[in-house]
């Protein structure tokens, strides 16, 4: 890793990697001043006056009872999936095909760094702010829960639900920085880049409405984002975190691979 580069990179994408936690700061502190367990029932009864197609695209099904299942079920069934997207779909281009098309990708290669080397870096530091992002959410939850509502967050539980929601999103990134490494065009990267994730997020709200689409799922790595599950069977979180690191792992070599060896007219 060239951790020149990897700097280069924060101090490019701090606004943008900001934004989205900031973004998730308000909904996450929303999510916590709405959460009363004396008026669950009565907080139910609030989200059911919504279209009943609305209430299964955005997850809103289930919010339990308890807070840590409210909080899987208000927050990781659109807006986790969703304002992470932003950061790692932008990101993503620019790492990449930013600097190819604006011709600096030239003078990075005139370093004494291999391709290689340079695309690591750019894949390294996609994977560690996305995992920032994540870890810099979940704390905040925590310290928020245990600050108003002491007692009441299963930690432990709480902790694999964004461990196997980090894993998610750092393998759909890698889709996007695959995108940034086949094309030289940012036009064309962040077409299939963002193209590709945003598919998968509707194919996952459809497939949440009603059972006669309910097949979608099958089609979109997010619905492996199966917050009871997650928060009740561990044996569930193993395969899924494992998968997820497999696919990871493929992704981002064949993205590293593929760039390694392209023709670049720089």
């Amino acid at each position: 890793m060239n951790k020149t580069l990897f700097k280069v990179n924060m101090r490019s994408n701090w606004v943008m990697f900001s934004f989205i936690a900031f973004m998730l700061m308000i909904y996450t502190g929303t999510a916590i001043a709405m959460f009363d367990p004396e008026s669950a029932e009565a907080m139910k009864a609030m989200f059911q006056m919504l279209p009943e197609g609305m209430i299964k695209a955005f997850g809103f099904v289930d919010l339990g009872t308890d807070l840590t299942t409210y909080l899987a079920g208000y927050l990781y069934g659109f807006i986790i999936m969703v304002f992470p997207l932003i950061y790692t779909v932008t990101t993503a281009n620019s790492l990449v095909a930013g600097h190819v098309d604006k011709g600096s990708m030239a003078y990075l290669l005139s370093t004494p760094n291999t391709r290689k080397k340079i695309v690591t870096t750019q894949a390294l530091y996609l994977i560690i702010s996305t995992v920032a992002l994540i870890a810099f959410v979940t704390a905040a939850l925590i310290l928020l829960s245990v600050i108003v509502w002491p007692g009441n967050l299963m930690i432990g539980k709480f902790i694999v639900l964004n461990i196997i929601t980090a894993l998610l999103l750092i393998a759909v990134a890698g889709l996007s920085f695959l995108a940034s490494c086949i094309f030289s065009d940012t036009r064309k990267s962040l077409a299939f880049g963002a193209g590709i994730p945003l598919v998968f997020v509707i194919l996952k709200m459809i497939s949440s409405i009603g059972d006669k689409v309910s097949f979608l799922k099958y089609f979109t790595p997010y619905s492996v984002l199966d917050t009871n599950r997650i928060l009740n069977e561990s044996s569930y979180s193993l395969v899924v975190g494992g998968g997820l690191v497999v696919a990871a792992v493929i992704i981002y070599a064949l993205a590293i691979a593929i760039f390694s060896k392209k023709d670049l007219t720089i």
